[in-house]
């Protein structure tokens, strides 16, 4: 029996920005319990927050913008999962070692990088000693699944706050180098590695020739 799930979180005020940075604003312009004849709100908020996509763009003044993509680069069904073991983790950063790789099919084209943060997204170690990732794992990754086109993983960026130098260059061999796709701040409390997923749709808010964009991920599993 198929399960469908979202694994983006609500936007809300309540979540951190980046390095404690902005954070999603909304307010009620109009109110029918005031005498309105409808609810309205408005909202601000950073195209990098919450879970969300990161376009090449992000790095690179000449990579590509959301607008580059069409929709069915958007739409997975060659999935795969790894679970990182958080102790094994050295000075916040995901390395190749930390990336059981042997149990994923070859031809995949998203890999969800599960770490455990997603259950402390509410904690101050959430922003200020999350794990990120090594410069080293695109390429390994690439090698190991010339198909991929995506990772998502469960912590608010791939640049470790505590490592925030390398997280910049890890960015840049993702999005520009390998051609990978980033999907950040992803809510992997209902997935395990024995999930199946049958397809996962990762749908960007539509911004014109953006860096970065809010998604909503609806995953099929078996």
């Amino acid at each position: 029996m198929s399960n469908t799930l979202f694994l983006s979180y609500p936007l809300n005020d309540k979540a951190f920005g980046y390095g404690n940075g902005d954070r999603f604003k909304i307010s009620q312009v109009r109110d029918m319990c005031c005498g309105d004849t409808s609810n309205n709100t408005v909202f601000e908020m950073p195209t990098h927050y919450g879970t969300h996509l990161d376009f090449p763009y992000h790095f690179s003044s000449a990579g590509k913008k959301s607008t580059d993509y069409s929709a069915t680069d958007f739409i997975y069904h060659q999935v795969g999962i790894i679970d990182v073991e958080a102790k094994n983790v050295t000075d916040y950063l995901i390395k190749n070692q930390d990336l059981e790789i042997e149990h994923i099919n070859s031809n995949v084209e998203l890999l969800f990088i599960k770490t455990g943060f997603c259950n402390k997204r509410y904690t101050d170690e959430y922003w200020e000693f999350g794990f990120g990732f090594h410069p080293e794992t695109a390429s390994y990754l690439k090698q190991h699944f010339p198909n991929l086109k995506a990772i998502a993983f469960d912590l608010i960026s791939m640049n470790s706050y505590q490592q925030r130098e390398t997280g910049r260059e890890a960015h840049k061999q993702y999005l520009i180098e390998n051609d990978i796709l980033i999907i950040e701040e992803v809510d992997l409390t209902q997935v395990t590695s024995q999930t199946k997923f049958k397809e996962v749709i990762v749908a960007p808010l539509m911004l014109d020739k953006a860096d970065g964009a809010p998604v909503t991920i609806i995953a099929k599993t078996a």
